[in-house]
């Protein structure tokens, strides 16, 4: 609007009587609510302005009993978490062309493996030198078990062992209860080499020498070895991972003795000595190593009273052979009773001469008749170990004539 308006002193007067007129109000409204009463007070303000509290109201907050949930703290701040991370060497100082034909291109300076063993010389010797090669490696697939550029594994594996090797592999340790404790560690790399070796399994070392760095050596100073201890083909009996059977038997002892030792029971056995029948042999045996014959754990009859009662102990007579049990018994299995070596006439012929026997009237009419008819085999409280009942009485029932 231009300076020289005629309406412009008359607006301005105007707006001047308006705002003198509001204060004037509010001034007076003022008054009257200082002697109001409370409710009074607080419709006119209520009227003027929002939010007026009620009568009685404080500023405290109220303090009323709840339960909040507040959800857990999101750490942002990883600076304090690190991981370390393992970087090909032509990687970390960027050099592409080491390994690509240039550092725009995928494409490798040559065919699988071989641009690795250009830089990895030695790698190349020892994995040539072995007969047995890892199947991965001699593919030239690298790449399998390697990361080309970093891994937070060493050895840039592209996973830590043992997962790595299941990757290929059946898990091991699903074949069975008990579990080779080198195999639950979860180290392979303990036994096996991962690119090559002379030894089957991909070993590093020969069956046996691999099980002594664990195990003691179990042959020490021992006279008589079982002989695939002694040829340290430990795996003739054990499951190098896990096993159904204790101690890692890949059969049960029976089964696993009897691969070898193919007649024991025999099948026209008459007795059986009841550790063979149960299939318990090393309950006599010990199946690596002994100072005594045949691997036997203790002497006759020290071995024998283990489960046999010592009926040495009170004798008022001994037979002279009864110190030697195997003089007359079999261990395992035998065509007569009692474990008898052979028929008991033809046994006890071997010892005592038929011309001297005659000549004892007792034994008049006694022919055919089987001596522990009236003998104990083993003690007596004569020196003729007569039994009881057959003081007086020579005459007895029949036996088996010797064959």
């Amino acid at each position: 609007m231009p300076m020289n308006s005629p309406f412009l002193p008359k607006e301005r007067g105007s707006r001047r009587l308006r705002l003198m007129a509001g204060m004037a109000g509010l001034i007076c409204g003022m008054v009257l609510l200082a002697g109001c009463r409370t409710e009074s007070e607080q419709k006119w303000l209520s009227f003027f302005f929002d939010g007026v509290p009620q009568p009685g109201a404080t500023n405290e907050v109220s303090r009323v009993s709840a339960t909040v949930l507040v959800k857990p703290a999101i750490v942002t701040n990883t600076s304090a978490i690190t991981m370390k991370v393992f970087s090909h060497p032509p990687y970390a100082k960027r050099d592409c062309t080491a390994c690509h034909e240039s550092q725009f291109s995928n494409a490798m300076r040559g065919k699988p493996g071989e641009v690795c063993f250009e830089c990895h010389t030695q790698l190349k010797t020892n994995f040539f030198a072995g007969k047995i090669k890892h199947q991965p490696v001699e593919e030239g697939d690298c790449k399998s078990c390697h990361n080309p550029h970093s891994s937070p594994n060493k050895k840039l594996l592209q996973k830590p062992v043992p997962a790595l090797c299941l990757t290929c592999h059946d898990d091991p340790l699903a074949a069975g209860k008990f579990k080779h404790q080198a195999v639950e560690s979860g180290n392979c790399l303990d036994c096996h080499a991962p690119h090559s070796t002379n030894f089957k399994g991909l070993l590093k070392e020969p069956v046996k020498e691999t099980c002594a760095e664990c195990h003691d050596d179990l042959t020490a100073k021992k006279k008589v070895v079982h002989q695939p201890v002694g040829d340290g083909d430990c795996l003739e009996c054990h499951a190098p991972h896990a096993s159904k059977f204790k101690n890692l038997l890949k059969k049960s002892i029976k089964d696993t003795c009897a691969n070898c030792h193919d007649d024991i029971p025999s099948k026209n056995a008459k007795s059986v000595h009841q550790p063979v029948g149960d299939g318990d042999c090393t309950a006599c045996h010990n199946p690596h190593a002994s100072d005594k014959k045949f691997l036997v754990k203790k002497a006759a009859p020290a071995l024998c009273w283990d489960c046999h009662d010592n009926f040495l102990n009170q004798a008022k007579f001994k037979h002279d052979v009864v110190d030697d049990c195997l003089g007359c018994h079999k261990p395992h299995q035998s065509k007569e009773n009692a474990l008898l070596a052979k028929n008991i006439l033809q046994l006890c012929g071997d010892c005592h001469d038929d011309k001297d026997l005659k000549a004892v009237k007792a034994h008049a009419g006694m022919e055919g008749k089987s001596c522990v008819v009236c003998h104990d085999p083993h003690v007596g409280k004569d020196k003729y170990f007569l039994k009881p009942g057959a003081v007086g009485q020579p005459a007895v029932k029949e036996v088996v004539p010797a064959r």
